[in-house]
């Protein structure tokens, strides 16, 4: 398997890139339950468990890692795309090899060690696959064996959405759960969590409702907008305008 290798600055640096990246692609990044990140205690590491739907998946965690900003952030990735995009071990990722359940076990015992340290906070991907955003979460075994074997950590549910509203460019809603711990864990827990979290991010989506939601960076105006702010400006009617529909 392929070891995480935090480097602080090569993260600087590419954070800047990153966020550049993903404010260019979405018109929104915007988080509800951002606070269960925030306030996730320093003395007890965290899982967080999220749904996987395309590439920018990897990418938002990464993006988020600045709201926990107090942990020690991994991420586990499949090893044929670590491979491929290997300076994400700088950020954090580690990779897990799901073609036997021997290779696979490499990553839950590298995994297990990190989180015997209380600063450690894991992201995985239960469903070891890319799936369609209306697929429920079903959990490989690897993950519910994490959990179990790491009783003192607290289990955190996530979803995302990717989703046209009424601009140019997509919005991206990620829908944070409640923390639990792993003492509570029963069968079926982590997917229930994780698909609960599913399906409130998906009504956000279908109602375009984003009460709750918080912005992770501040949006960039729209084509409309933007026109829309010359018309008013030319005419003198610029209190009328806002920088949202």
């Amino acid at each position: 398997m392929i070891a995480a290798n935090k480097n602080d600055i090569l993260d600087s640096l590419l954070f800047v890139y990153f966020r550049w990246l993903a404010r260019r692609a979405f018109y929104t990044i915007a988080g509800r339950g951002l606070e269960h990140l925030r306030n996730l205690p320093p003395d007890r590491p965290a899982i967080i468990f999220c749904n996987h739907t395309n590439w920018w998946d990897g990418l938002m965690v990464y993006l988020l890692t600045r709201q926990m900003s107090h942990k020690a952030v991994y991420c586990m990735m499949e090893e044929k795309q670590l491979k491929h995009y290997r300076f994400f071990t700088w950020l954090g990722a580690f990779s897990v090899d799901l073609s036997s359940p021997l290779r696979s076990a490499a990553a839950l015992r590298y995994a297990q060690r990190l989180l015997q340290k209380k600063e450690t906070a894991i992201w995985i991907f239960p469903q070891g696959k890319l799936s369609l955003p209306n697929d429920p979460v079903e959990v490989k075994p690897g993950t519910d064996y994490l959990a179990q074997n790491a009783p003192h950590a607290l289990l955190v549910g996530v979803s995302m959405r990717y989703e046209f509203f009424r601009e140019n460019r997509p919005n991206v809603l990620i829908e944070i759960g409640q923390p639990f711990q792993a003492i509570e864990w029963t069968e079926g827990r982590i997917a229930r969590e994780c698909n609960e979290a599913v399906a409130r991010a998906n009504k956000a989506a279908v109602t375009q409702d984003m009460s709750g939601f918080e912005p992770l960076f501040k949006p960039h105006w729209t084509v409309n907008k933007r026109w829309e702010w010359v018309k008013l400006a030319a005419t003198g009617r610029l209190r009328e305008f806002s920088p949202t529909n």
